[in-house]
């Protein structure tokens, strides 16, 4: 791949920030940092576009069809691990497999300099698991936006012929994750994370590194005297948006990337990292850095990724979009 500069942390007027002196914990204000907050519109989340649609012309037409729709119901989402096949079928897997490469591929083709990097796999395997139970049912009941181009293509088949043979024939559902996915990398600016040489994605470590050390100085101590680099374990975290560990739950993956889309900011993956230390801290003091690095690469005791316990506590830990640029800039200067 072609060896490009990754574009600066900063984006926008540093001048048009908001004030941060609310000491809310859930702090969502909107300003301009980095190359992970998306600020082309200003500093002002952009609103999805839908077409807006007659009634009358985008409803199913016939009685029948009518009682079929109001009978379906909506898939409910299964409380398990965000990348566990525990509860899948052989067959299964095989199909999401294969699904899963159609999509790597058409991203790989649609971002050139991108291309195909380590960690793409597993946002768009938990992607795939949590929105194709969601399209498949959309399809069946006729109401799949227009933004999937085969939406027009299924529209004209007959009732009887829109099965899961069809849906799979059309690749609706690749073509979903692959819209979601394309998002996360433009709107979102996710594809720095995985610019040639990773040049950004190891400065969220260094930046995550130096946050531990303002708000876990007794860790931070710790960890510099076992010689226990960040990076080590930070670089899986951040490259998968915690999809890296092995017994993360998918409702907190899901809790988090909500936040992350809200906000438009990275900066909840940095809070979300700063509380996973601060509830591990009691363990992590009392290990040497081989038995750290195995506590944080699999964590036998998974409470703590409790949604209601790991993302209530990274709401209480204050990071802000300027504290993030001010440390991005200390350590720009450091190297200079």
């Amino acid at each position: 791949r072609p060896s490009t500069s990754p574009p600066p942390w900063e984006v926008g007027d540093m001048s048009s920030q908001t004030s941060e002196t609310s000491q809310a914990p859930t702090d969502t204000e909107v300003i301009g940092v980095g190359c992970l907050i998306a600020s082309s519109n200003g500093g002002e989340p952009e609103r999805k576009k839908t077409s807006q649609k007659d009634p009358k012309s985008s409803s199913l037409t016939g009685d029948n069809r009518e009682k079929k729709r109001r009978s379906k119901k909506r898939p409910q989402a299964a409380e398990e691990l965000a990348l566990s096949g525990n509860t899948l079928t052989s067959e299964k897997k095989e199909d999401l497999q294969r699904q899963l490469g159609f999509i790597l591929r058409a991203l790989a083709a649609a971002h050139e300099e991108v291309g195909y990097c380590q960690g793409m796999d597993y946002v768009v395997a938990h992607l795939l698991r949590v929105i194709q139970e969601t399209v498949r049912w959309r399809v069946m009941n006729g109401t799949l936006t227009d933004a999937i181009t085969s939406a027009p293509c299924l529209a004209e088949l007959p009732e009887n012929d829109v099965d899961d043979e069809a849906i799979a024939k059309f690749h609706v559902v690749e073509e979903a994750v692959f819209q979601v996915m394309n998002c996360f990398l433009t709107t979102y600016n996710l594809r720095h994370m995985y610019w040639p040489e990773l040049r950004c994605l190891k400065t969220c470590c260094r930046v995550f590194e130096r946050i531990i050390q303002m708000k876990l100085p007794v860790l931070a101590d710790h960890f510099e005297h076992h010689e226990l680099n960040v990076g080590l374990f930070a670089l899986g975290w951040f490259q998968t948006l915690f999809l890296y560990l092995p017994s993360m739950p998918s409702a907190t993956v899901c809790h988090m990337w909500d936040i992350w889309l809200v906000e438009r900011s990275f900066k909840i993956f940095f809070r979300v990292g700063t509380a996973i230390l601060f509830l591990s801290q009691p363990i992590l003091l009392n290990h040497d850095l081989e038995g750290m690095m195995t506590y944080l690469n699999t964590f036998p005791d998974a409470t703590l990724l409790n949604p209601d316990i790991l993302i209530a506590c990274a709401l209480q830990i204050k990071v802000t979009n300027s504290m993030l640029v001010e440390i991005e800039r200390s350590i720009s200067a450091g190297e200079g």
